[in-house]
């Protein structure tokens, strides 16, 4: 789940009603990178760290850690996504869906347009068109 994904649930934006459905449909992992974007965010509109940690908590996503070998796929994917201006918080979100492969079959959450220029071994579902705005 991209960190765009939970924002857009949280801040009750167009698509985000689909992550509430995920959310209680199957678990959803979440790297620490993208939790420290949606606090980072949540803070900047006034919402408090620990009062955005219980809401986190409450949604029953599966943190996983941020480890060196997530780094490593990461980096790699630099050269790809470079050109769609991903960031290091994407490239973490992707780096885990490419190591839930070993798992099945993920599923990409975000809100990110530009991550379906790229052919990704995964399906990556995107919550809202480029032509409708965030807001409901």
């Amino acid at each position: 789940m991209d960190a765009s994904a939970i924002l857009a649930h949280i801040q009750e934006e167009k698509g985000g009603h689909i992550v509430g459905e995920v959310l209680i449909e199957a678990p959803c992992w979440i790297t620490t990178v993208n939790i420290c974007e949606v606090l980072t965010k949540c803070c900047d509109n006034g919402m408090s760290v620990s009062e955005t940690q219980n809401l986190l908590q409450e949604m029953g996503l599966i943190v996983i850690d941020f480890d060196l070998e997530l780094a490593l796929q990461a980096a790699a994917m630099r050269p790809l996504t470079k050109p769609i201006g991903a960031s290091l918080g994407d490239r973490a979100c992707l780096a885990l869906a490419q190591r839930a492969m070993s798992e099945g079959s993920p599923i990409v959450y975000t809100t990110e347009h530009g991550w379906t220029k790229i052919k990704w071994p995964f399906k990556v579902v995107l919550l809202r068109s480029r032509h409708e705005s965030a807001k409901q």
